[in-house]
């Protein structure tokens, strides 16, 4: 038995010996998540993740190769994206930039009104996590490109106040004298104060406007579509109508239209003095301005039109329904009283 112990002390011994010669450069940081065997890195197990949760989710519309031709797309307008493109519209980041994950997510979460994309605010977060990782794999642009960084947020200078009205004057100025959003989006205001507000911007004043100033302009997109910018008194508004939601629109700009972001020139000094003309603080003003469009639109019903029954009304199934003075009258309590009742 000393024997066998020896023998199994002097193997053990060499083992030991041996791993401790071994090079300490060439140790492993066990630390961080790596693939070897039938392991695998997170990142590898959040894309399996998101292949399972897009055939379930999201093929039907976008396609299993991403390219926005799955089979329901022939019915749908808009068309559901094609992410082997990368031109997501709806970001926080310069038109042109691929979004940050947080706009995936939020996109996601609440998807595009006007569109055939619902919200999918039921998943769990790792889920949207899985979603998001794998929707990064059908372009090469995001390996290419680095992140990209969010517009600069300025401090709301009408956050504080109740009152919304300056603003909303401001919005209407800028809107149609500096930025000239008519040129794509239809105009609210008629052409003569259209170039009041023109000059009052230091820009020069329209003889001829262009044909139907009073609605959207359809204009093609970097794939080839032709599309209208939203008349915000009457369509959707695809990203949300929250200030902060037409705030980020508005100063990012949307990615493959003729949307450009505002944030970058929007500073600018008066030629007839040393003050400010327009500046960055003026995209609120424009976000006012806009969300009041979208609210002034009439309500689908009057509430004259809404009737509401004060009394029991048959409904007549088959035949042609009786005359109101033939039509029989629901049988009153004391009937059902005078019935005779049987029993066995």
């Amino acid at each position: 038995m000393r024997r066998v112990h020896a023998r199994g002390v002097v193997f053990l011994a060499t083992v030991v010996l041996a791993g401790c010669s071994a090079d300490r450069d060439a140790d492993v940081d066990t630390s961080r998540p790596s693939e070897f065997g039938f392991q695998r890195s997170v990142q590898t197990s959040l894309i399996e993740e998101g292949r399972a949760a897009y055939g379930q989710y999201c093929t039907g519309c976008h396609g299993a190769e991403g390219d926005g031709k799955g089979d329901a797309a022939v019915f749908l307008n808009p068309k559901p994206r094609n992410f082997q493109l990368a031109n997501f519209r709806f970001s926080s980041t310069r038109s042109g930039r691929l979004p940050t994950d947080e706009d995936l997510k939020r996109t996601l979460r609440e998807g595009l009104k006007g569109s055939a994309m619902p919200g999918w605010d039921f998943l769990p977060p790792r889920t949207v996590n899985a979603l998001v990782a794998y929707l990064k794999t059908f372009s090469p642009k995001w390996e290419q490109r680095g992140p990209s960084p969010e517009i600069p947020r300025v401090e709301n200078p009408y956050g504080a106040t109740g009152d919304k009205s300056s603003a909303i004057a401001r919005g209407e100025a800028v809107y149609h004298g500096f930025a000239t959003c008519w040129t794509c989006h239809p105009a609210y205001v008629p052409e003569t104060r259209i170039n009041e507000l023109l000059l009052a911007m230091e820009n020069p004043s329209r003889d001829v406007f262009r044909p139907r100033l009073f609605e959207s302009e359809g204009k093609e997109n970097s794939e080839g579509e032709l599309i209208f910018p939203p008349d915000f008194r009457r369509d959707f508004v695809r990203s949300g109508a929250d200030v902060e939601d037409l705030y980020r629109s508005i100063a990012a700009g949307i990615t493959g239209t003729a949307m450009p972001t505002w944030v970058d020139s929007m500073d600018y000094t008066s030629k007839k003095s040393d003050a400010p003309l327009v500046a960055t603080a003026d995209i609120w003003a424009m976000a006012y301005y806009v969300q009041s469009l979208i609210l002034s639109r009439p309500a689908k019903l009057a509430e004259a039109d809404v009737v509401v029954r004060d009394r029991p009304q048959l409904i007549h199934l088959h035949g042609e329904p009786p005359k109101e003075e033939q039509a029989p009258r629901p049988p009153a309590e004391e009937e059902f009283a005078e019935e005779e009742v049987f029993e066995e």
